[in-house]
C-alpha cells in the first residue's frame, strides 16, 4: 500500500544503491529536486478526504437503503430516485479537487459533467415529479 513509511523506505533504498556513473552537480540537483517533488506528493493527503469519505458512505447507505425500499414496496420512485442522485452529486463534486490537484483536465470535466447531471435530473424529478 502507498504510505508515508512506504514511500520513505523506497527512497532510503534508492539512495543506498550505487550510481552507474558519477553524476555532475546539474545531474544530482535535479535528482534531489524531483526526489522531494515525488516525496511532497506521497506524503500530502488529498484534499477533503474525510468528506469524500463520508460522502462515498452516505451515498452507499442510501443506494441500499432505497433498493430495499423499492424491492419492499416501502418507497415510491418519484421520491427516493432524487435522494439517490443528489448522494452520488455529492461524490462526484467532491471527488473535483482530488482531479485538480493530480492535473487530470478529463476526469476534471466528466466530474463536473456527472454532477451537473445528477442535479438537474434530480432537482427536475422534485419540482415537476410524477405529474
Amino acid at each position: 500500500m502507498n504510505s508515508k513509511s512506504t514511500n520513505e523506505k523506497i527512497i532510503n533504498a534508492l539512495h543506498d544503491l550505487e550510481p552507474i556513473h558519477e553524476e555532475t552537480d546539474e545531474e544530482k540537483e535535479e535528482r534531489l529536486k524531483i526526489e522531494k517533488e515525488v516525496l511532497e506528493k506521497a506524503t500530502s493527503d488529498p484534499p477533503l478526504a474525510f468528506p469524500r469519505k463520508v460522502a462515498g458512505y452516505i451515498c452507499i447507505a442510501i443506494w441500499v437503503f432505497s433498493i430495499f425500499a423499492l424491492i419492499f414496496g416501502m418507497g415510491e420512485i418519484g421520491i427516493i430516485l432524487p435522494f439517490m442522485l443528489i448522494a452520488l452529486a455529492a461524490y462526484f463534486g467532491l471527488n473535483i479537487p482530488v482531479y485538480l490537484q493530480k492535473g487530470k483536465l478529463s476526469d476534471i470535466i466528466i466530474s463536473i459533467l456527472a454532477t451537473a447531471v445528477c442535479l438537474i435530473m434530480a432537482i427536475g424529478l422534485l419540482t415537476v415529479g410524477g405529474k
